[in-house]
């Protein structure tokens, strides 16, 4: 597993599980439907589950293959302060719109971020 996202990746883990259901689901729910437009509806929502099923495992992939960046949303102004692709922790950011200094620690194996003074 990926350092750092321990807890990302087992949330989109769930996500995943709950896509692949929905499209189980729908495609089943749209096989037996005698109405036409209640069919049309399960197919689309079979093609959007589908859809995020994908979504979610690139993300997923992108993580375990250290393609997805680490960043975090400043908690004095809400700005992204972003660490990079494989960022060390201890790294340092500093949030490029009001200037507060962050460091990258991990927590459980997650990721976070610590106020470092001025």
């Amino acid at each position: 597993m990926r350092e750092g996202f321990k807890s990302v990746l087992e949330f989109l883990e769930v996500d995943l599980e709950i896509e692949e259901e929905q499209e189980h689901l729908y495609n089943q729910l749209a096989t037996i439907s005698k109405d036409a437009k209640v069919k049309e509806t399960f197919q689309h929502l079979a093609r959007a589950a589908k859809g995020h099923k994908d979504a979610l495992g690139r993300i997923i992939r992108d993580i375990e293959t250290d393609n997805h960046d680490v960043s975090f949303y400043c908690l004095m102004c809400g700005w992204e302060i972003d660490f990079g692709k494989m960022p060390s922790v201890g790294n340092e950011e500093r949030c490029s719109l009001c200037c507060q200094k962050f460091a990258l620690v991990d927590v459980d194996n997650d990721y976070t971020t610590k106020f470092l003074p001025q």
